[in-house]
């Protein structure tokens, strides 16, 4: 059995569609869904309580059923032949035929017409007729109270948003342009399905937006340092590799974008593989760098549905901070954390202010989109605090900077800049030490922290501890292994 959503899949990538029908892949959602959205949903157009509700692996012919019956359904599963699709909600009035689509996000997006015009078609191929469609989505403007307001948090729509989210092209219409036979792509996908091997070929939908969770299946390639693939913000490195062009080094300078980042990654492998701007360096800490030195950073949860009060759609909460300070250059580090619970955002503020020096310089990694903004969510949530919170993200350095400006670059890096990357060139340390190597997986232990208790709670603590206080040290690490190559121009 096939679902709609494997024609896109197929339409992006062939490979992808086969490798999908083949291999299970899994992974830890990086949002926290702590409502049921067939619920809200239900709640929110008063749906009665006798309308058909259908589940995984139904047979087709009860949806068919209850729409002959005229009740409404929500996830209602059909099928055209060996094709399935799943209707968030069908409801019949007045004569007509009403299709709600449902998404747990703020914005539904133009390019989602194309999936409701697929789902419409096989409804057509059943004498199933649609008459009006609406999208069910979450309102970003919604601040939760002491309860969760359905009405306010779900807004119903007839267009979609443009890419400044923006009100944009209505929805029937937009669908109706959209409309297509589907059966040449439900043969297409037998076809390919049916083969014992598909060869992988290096698209733009590879990389674009996230990454394809296959593409290492794929494309088995290693991140030697020096190698032209590592050439970053270039849309031509693979064309000169098959070229062979290999090193950076010998790039072909007509076919580069000419950034900063190229610019240190070709001196870098042309001069022994470290390229620094010394200069920019002693600038960059003379204008920002003065003692003592906190390092500072945190762990957070995403909830796209706003679970305490004064909470929007997506926002997020704060669970940990770690904070080593260095009080002079020399001294010893000492290092101070927080791990808290549930809705813990009071008592993390209170923690942090009462931890972190009131002087001196805070080194961040990648602050911009991460803690600072944490901090600024947090001053407008708790108005009482924000001029304290202010104190602290106006005295943030972004440690990444002297990276992600070209300033600075090894080619051990392999054209990525994360402190996991920079860790291992600056010390003899690495995060796969650890029980917690990753984000995400430190989010899914504090899920699982709150659930735990006795010695496997504070098991997960201590895991979590290393972590957050993992990335502060290594914030350390790199500072001193930039200040090295300063010092050594001296």
């Amino acid at each position: 059995m096939y679902h709609i959503t494997d024609i896109k899949k197929m339409e992006r990538c062939e490979r992808l569609f086969w490798l999908s029908r083949r291999v299970q892949k899994s992974f830890t959602p990086y949002v926290q869904y702590t409502e049921s959205m067939t619920s809200l949903m239900k709640e929110r157009l008063l749906l009665p309580n006798d309308c058909f509700e259908g589940q995984a692996n139904d047979d087709p012919a009860l949806a068919l059923q209850a729409f002959a019956e005229k009740k409404p359904l929500v996830n209602a599963r059909f099928a055209y032949e060996d094709l399935r699709i799943k209707v968030p909600v069908l409801i019949q009035e007045e004569g007509k035929t009403i299709l709600y689509m449902s998404y747990r996000s703020c914005y539904p997006k133009e390019q989602e017409a194309q999936y409701i015009a697929d789902i419409i078609a096989v409804l057509q191929l059943l004498d199933i007729r649609i008459d009006e469609i609406y999208a069910i989505h979450l309102n970003a403007e919604y601040i939760r109270g002491k309860t969760l307001d359905v009405h306010a948090l779900l807004t119903i729509s007839d267009h979609f948003y443009n890419s400044h989210n923006r009100p944009g092209k209505n929805i029937f219409q937009l669908v109706q342009m959209k409309l297509r036979d589907i059966r040449p792509l439900l043969e297409n996908m037998r076809i390919l399905d049916a083969l014992d091997e598909i060869k992988p070929k290096r698209t733009s939908f590879c990389t674009r937006g996230n990454k394809c969770s296959f593409y290492k299946e794929c494309f088995q390639e290693e991140s030697q340092p020096g190698a032209i693939t590592n050439l970053v913000q270039s849309q031509h490195k693979y064309a000169m590799k098959e070229e062979g062009i290999q090193r950076l080094k010998d790039a072909d300078l007509d076919r580069i974008e000419g950034t900063r980042h190229q610019y240190a990654q070709i001196m870098a492998d042309t001069y022994g593989g470290l390229y620094v701007d010394v200069a920019a360096l002693k600038t960059w800490r003379k204008d920002h760098i003065s003692y003592p030195l906190s390092y500072l950073d945190f762990e957070w949860e995403t909830y796209a549905f706003p679970p305490y009060e004064g909470m929007k759609p997506f926002d997020v909460l704060t669970f940990q901070f770690s904070l080593h300070v260095e009080e002079e250059k020399g001294k010893t580090l000492q290092h101070t954390g927080f791990i808290g619970e549930k809705d813990c955002r009071l008592a993390f503020i209170e923690a942090l202010l009462a931890s972190v020096p009131k002087t001196g310089t805070i080194l961040v990694y990648n602050m911009e989109g991460a803690e600072k903004l944490r901090l600024v969510q947090l001053a407008q949530q708790f108005p009482q605090y924000e001029k304290a919170l202010m104190q602290i993200w106006e005295r943030m350095v972004d440690l990444s900077l002297p990276f992600s400006t070209g300033n600075v670059y090894d080619v051990r890096m392999a054209g990525l800049f994360s402190l996991k990357t920079l860790v291992p060139i600056f010390s003899s340390y690495h995060y796969e030490d650890l029980a917690i190597s990753y984000g995400l997986d430190a989010v899914a232990k504090w899920r699982e922290y709150q659930e735990s208790e006795g010695t496997k709670k504070q098991q997960i603590y201590e895991e979590l501890t290393q972590y957050c206080a993992m990335d502060t040290y290594a914030e350390y690490v790199v500072y001193h292994g930039l200040i090295k190559e300063v010092e050594k121009d001296a």
